[in-house]
């Protein structure tokens, strides 16, 4: 076998993927492992029987992976901090600080080991293992790396994302083992109980390393100039500010502040160049240089990156000193499986899979790239025609290779990463180059340092400039709506296809083929089935936000969620969601009443999309948050109305929207009724498929509805006020006989939604319930005659919820029958 490596790495890949979307026992993949052993040995009996030799060991390697994958994220065992999570008490805890305190411009995150965990002030502190995040806000000592804490506050997992485009917290806190995060806002509440005694490697060889580095950058260097070094040698990010952080991500270059195996080249390349001229052996020269990449790995925090790249650099150097020919692609395999081995939920790290495949797809697609240029270009011999090849293409392969899970992650692609990296990254080997001869000089001999910064802050001041310009150039940044798994997988196969060169004519017919069939089925998966009417009730805690988009195309949002201090669920929920589907205009906006549960989130929506029009019940509020709404809609000029019964909405195709509230009366008699009965109320029929969305609605506008004779009979219902005990009457819920209803819920909240009484009522009708502190966003999907409804987050993933919560929906028939289908 060529590739042996690649062959095992990728065998081991397909064992995790398999254990984490198949979450069974690892007793269960433990005997198939045993079962597969025992076929091989088998089979080792068997003469000419390679082929099925091949089959068998790639099938317990897998075996192997979805056990291991399974044994690591299963077992819990019974001092495991995963155990105390989410209680509804607050919990001391007892830790050492494992790294330096992160400091941030309002906040500081500290990552501890914890030891010992004490459940209430009558208890003994008991034994405990895991990570915890802490994040406390600023004003409060953080102490320094190996201090013993005594932290007290709520302890919680990471939660998955709650809604299409929302942030994985789970996966990105447990690719890097932090299973616990807390909250410190008091003093108190965040105590230093000792220090540590004894010097570690990190307190007695790293910390100061980094130390000396930061301090030689700080001397030589000021303002974003020292930022952006620091953020390029350490990958320190924290001072940088937000213009340039915005103006790298515009033109697809963030990876630049982020250390990656682009900067352990560097060093690799720096440090073999200074070997030399000193003339140190090249054997104690490599030897050095391996021992240089471990420090650098440990000084930038042990990214998935910087480890991928120390080892194919280790491993090519100790390659060179045996005589050994090494392959990129086997050496590429090696480092993804010793991550792997050691760290199994590396495989969902962003940064571990952009690494990899950024890699992979210069070392595979360079070559091919390179083959489709005319001859006079690929057999360029001017220095300065091969490095503009070079690069373009190198960053053409990256850019193409990781293009699908920067859409699927960031919606969104920068057309100019290419060109801009061939201006901008001579400059990044110029400044690490001045950055590590500054960091070696600066404890030695700081005015020599002084020299080599000075030279260094015209190459970053260029750095800065020219990122400025590329950032300005039109749609530098294109949106794109997140890619669908089959989509991703089709364009890796038709890639991999296009990198696959067989020698026989039979096989160029099959390669074409397969590609042909591929592009079929894509095809066939975007463009097969008509449009059907969505509507999706996201999880904005406590408020809600309704998007609905018809088959015409037309877009609806109905309120938008709420806006503190420290939330919004404009910024954080709806604007994701709306690039995650590739959105940017909603033809009408309801604002049910003005509430900021209801209506704070849409400043931040009216400043990301284009709105055509919004319609509200008529009804202002004196509070500052109603003023910045309406000077948002006086700035973008929107079209602005008020309704009452009767109205309709227009331009939806088949779709029929009708307002059922509120009444001329309520109009005319504001001051006598409450705003929440003033709440618009619309109901949209398509085919016979209905959906009513009643806004915070109580028992009065219940009645007025009925007193109107109006139909209202609907196949589901939003629930009024988020299943309040002052709405959702019976004879209502008669009238309306609802299949289905959703609860726009926020979890564990104040006021104790839904009440326990109105979900009796929907229980008596026979009503399904959905509820989004449960299910997350619920989406339902209609053709006119049959509906589905999708809560977004699924059992599987829903462990992390609170168990009384649990306990209370199973109550009331909704986990087996409802949400997680």
């Amino acid at each position: 076998m060529r590739r042996p490596m690649l062959f095992i790495a990728v065998c081991f890949l397909v064992g995790l993927l398999t254990g984490h979307y198949v979450p069974i026992s690892p007793v269960f993949f433990g005997i198939g492992l045993v079962i597969t052993l025992l076929v091989g040995y088998g089979l080792s009996r068997v003469r000419d029987a390679s082929i099925f030799h091949t089959v068998v060991a790639g099938l317990c390697i897998i075996s192997s992976g979805a056990f291991w994958y399974a044994i690591r994220t299963q077992v819990v065992s019974a001092n495991d901090l995963r155990r105390f999570c989410d209680q509804t008490t607050p919990l001391t805890i007892y830790g050492a600080i494992i790294r330096d305190p992160d400091l941030r411009s309002h906040y500081t995150l500290v990552m501890i080991e914890t030891d010992s965990i004490q459940i209430d002030d009558s208890s003994l502190p008991t034994p405990v293992m895991g990570l915890m995040l802490i994040r406390r806000q600023q004003g409060i000592d953080p102490g320094a790396y190996g201090d013993h804490l005594r932290v007290t506050g709520g302890l919680r997992s990471p939660q998955p994302a709650r809604n299409p485009g929302g942030f994985d917290a789970w996966t990105y806190y447990t690719s890097r083992s932090v299973y616990g995060l807390m909250s410190i806002r008091s003093t108190g509440d965040y105590m230093l109980v000792g220090h540590r005694s004894s010097p570690t490697i990190y307190t007695a060889l790293i910390r100061p390393v980094k130390n000396s580095i930061t301090h030689s950058i700080e001397a030589t260097l000021r303002g974003p100039s020292a930022a952006l070094l620091k953020g390029i040698l350490l990958g320190q990010r924290q001072q940088l500010p937000d213009e340039l952080l915005n103006t790298f991500s515009m033109i697809g270059l963030t990876h630049i502040l982020a250390v990656s195996g682009l900067h352990v080249g560097l060093i690799t390349l720096i440090m073999i160049t200074l070997f030399f001229i000193l003339r140190i052996p090249r054997s104690a020269a490599a030897a050095a240089t391996i021992c240089v990449l471990i420090l650098y790995a440990w000084i930038t925090n042990m990214t998935s990156s910087v480890i991928r790249a120390s080892i194919m650099a280790g491993l090519f150097l100790i390659g060179q000193r045996l005589d050994r020919q090494t392959d990129s692609i086997n050496i590429l395999a090696t480092a993804a499986l010793i991550i792997l081995i050691i760290w199994p939920s590396a495989l969902f790290d962003l940064s571990f899979q952009l690494s990899f495949i950024a890699t992979l797809a210069i070392i595979a697609g360079y070559p091919k790239l390179k083959a489709l240029l005319p001859d006079r270009l690929a057999r360029s011999q001017t220095w300065w025609a091969r490095w503009l090849r070079d690069g373009l293409l190198v960053s053409l392969a990256a850019q193409l290779g990781t293009a699908p899970v920067l859409a699927a992650t960031f919606y969104q692609i920068s057309w100019v990463a290419p060109v801009a990296n061939l201006f901008i990254g001579p400059l990044v080997f110029l400044t690490t180059t001045l950055g590590v001869l500054t960091a070696l000089t600066g404890p030695i001999y700081l005015e020599i340092a002084y020299l080599f910064s000075a030279a260094n802050a015209l190459v970053l001041h260029g750095m800065i400039y020219l990122s400025t310009q590329f950032s300005g150039l039109p749609s530098a940044l294109l949106p794109i709506a997140a890619p669908s798994h089959p989509v991703m997988a089709g364009y890796y196969v038709i890639t991999l296809l296009f990198l696959w060169t067989p020698s026989a004519y039979k096989w160029k017919h099959i390669r074409s083929g397969l590609t042909g069939g591929v592009v079929i089925l894509l095809c066939w998966h975007l463009y097969s089935a008509p449009r059907p009417l969505e509507m999706t009730i996201l999880d904005v805690g406590q408020g809600d936000a309704i998007f609905i988009v018809c088959p015409n195309g037309k877009k609806i949002l109905i309120d938008g969620g709420n806006r503190t201090p420290s939330y919004d669920a404009g910024a954080q929920i709806i604007v994701p969601f709306l690039r995650s589907k590739g959105y940017h205009h909603i033809d009408i906006m309801i604002i049910s009443h003005p509430h900021t549960d209801h209506y704070g989130g849409l400043i931040s929506v009216l400043n990301a999309v284009t709105v055509g029009e919004i319609i509200t019940s008529g009804r202002t509020s004196t509070s500052t948050a109603y003023k910045a709404w309406r000077d948002a809609i006086i700035q973008h000029e929107i079209r602005y109305r008020a309704v009452t019964s009767g109205d309709t909405l227009r331009g939806l195709g088949r779709v029929q929207g009708v307002i059922l509230n509120p009444t001329r009366f309520m109009v005319e008699q504001e001051e006598r009724i409450d705003t929440n009965d003033a709440s618009v109320v619309t109901r949209l029929t398509y085919g016979t498929f209905s959906a009513l969305f009643t806004g915070d609605i109580e028992q009065g506008s219940e009645e007025a509805i009925l007193n109107n004779h109006l139909n209202i009979k609907s196949t589901i219902i939003k629930a009024p006020h988020h299943g309040s005990a002052t709405s959702s009457s019976p004879l209502f819920l008669s009238a309306v006989d609802p299949e289905a209803v959703v609860i726009s819920v926020g979890i564990r909240n104040k006021f104790r939604h839904p009440s326990r009484q109105v979900l009796g009522r929907y229980r008596q009708l026979g009503t399904s319930v959905y509820r989004t502190d449960a299910g997350g966003a619920i989406t339902i999907r209609s053709d006119g005659a049959t509906w589905q409804i999708e809560p977004f987050v699924s059992l599987v993933s829903a462990w992390f919820l609170p168990r009384q919560l649990l306990e209370s929906i199973h109550l009331t028939g909704y986990l087996k029958e409802s949400i997680f289908r």
